[in-house]
């Protein structure tokens, strides 16, 4: 441009047309027009440094045809009639960090979504287990201990049959302490036919509350104790919990032949809690292990998903900046290949356009 001259030469990158328009008729520091020809975008630059960046404006091709007044003569300039212009071609400059930085996703990638479904799943499926294992197992840990008091009290009772008939009660607490000193075993009682006590043993006495094996060292076996759980008339046998000594007890009345005795039998129920507590510590350890090899799984699994798909993503990146020349390869195979096979032939169609554009 002259000096003086305040006409701006500008030229349509697409098909080589130029126009004039005068630089004070620009009110936008960036200003897009239509091209009147090939209806392409051209941008011009107000040549002022101090102007402030603004949006730029968008100008409608029928707009261009007559708003010189708004922006300037726009002005078709000759071309020379023995040679085409020549159209400066388009440089493309990439800087690959940024193409690094915007290829990056700002959402969860995939490997992420399929890892945080499968520990959804994982908890789901363990709290499932977990609700279930303690809704069923509880009530079967406490049956099979209902059938071993009951176990104990039906030999018990049998084992004292002949000396309570006799009344030969030193065998009978014998006996009796032979049958407390059993694991689990909290007491084991014998009432006559009256309703006295003529045995009863404690099992393991430090599980008891220190009051309680005071008032038992000091007044003998508490009576109440083999009272709680006796037999209702025209029945043999009858279970019944509740606590003593700050126990909680599981007790078997069984009744001794017909000597009109009962012979009671009393299992601490902590240890159900306790055996049910150590048998889900293992699924509970099974379930992370799970956990974790299948996090693994997922991950490599992703990974074989995800690392294409960003490769893929790059190449696409690149292209939309100019660099078409780069041959398009990812290995394996699917959908994937079918991808990376499509982008690669929209590169080719690409190249070739900007060749064919290039000639003209």
């Amino acid at each position: 441009m002259a000096k003086g001259d305040r006409n701006m030469v500008i030229i349509c990158e697409e098909c080589g047309k130029r126009y004039k328009i005068d630089e004070e008729k620009l009110v936008k520091a960036r200003t897009l027009f239509n091209c009147p020809n090939c209806k392409s975008a051209i941008e011009v630059l107000k040549p002022k440094q101090n102007v402030e960046t603004i949006e730029p404006e968008q100008v409608s091709g029928d707009m261009l045809k007559d708003n010189s007044a708004a922006h300037g003569s726009f002005q078709t300039v000759g071309r020379n009639d023995t040679s085409e212009p020549q159209r400066p071609k388009p440089e493309w400059k990439t800087d690959p960090s940024s193409i690094s930085a915007k290829s990056k996703s700002n959402g969860f990638t995939i490997g992420k979504k399929l890892l945080l479904v499968f520990i959804a799943f994982i908890v789901l499926a363990g709290s499932i287990l977990t609700l279930v294992y303690m809704k069923f197992v509880p009530s079967l840990m406490h049956d099979q201990i209902d059938l071993r008091t009951y176990s104990i009290s039906r030999s018990f009772s049998a084992a004292i049959h002949q000396p309570l008939l006799i009344k030969n009660y030193l065998r009978v607490n014998k006996t009796a302490e032979t049958n407390a000193a059993l694991p689990g075993v909290a007491y084991v009682s014998v009432l006559n036919k009256r309703g006295v006590v003529v045995a009863g043993i404690l099992g393991d006495q430090d599980r008891f509350a220190p009051d309680f094996i005071e008032r038992v060292k000091t007044s003998g076996f508490p009576k109440e104790i083999s009272t709680q759980n006796r037999i209702p008339s025209g029945q043999r046998e009858s279970a019944t919990d509740f606590s003593v000594g700050g126990q909680e007890i599981h007790d078997v009345a069984v009744m001794i032949g017909d000597t009109g005795g009962e012979a009671h039998v009393g299992l601490f129920t902590a240890d159900v809690d306790q055996a049910v507590r150590q048998s889900l510590v293992p699924l509970l350890i099974f379930l992370l292990v799970i956990a974790f090899l299948g996090g693994l799984c997922f991950l490599m699994v992703a990974r074989t998903i995800s690392r294409p798909i960003h490769l893929l993503s790059q190449a696409a990146e690149k292209i939309s900046l100019g660099e078409i020349d780069m041959p398009i390869e990812v290995k394996g195979g699917g959908e994937i290949s079918d991808l990376a096979a499509s982008l690669e032939r929209m590169r080719f169609s690409i190249k070739a356009a900007m060749k064919r554009l290039r000639r003209n």
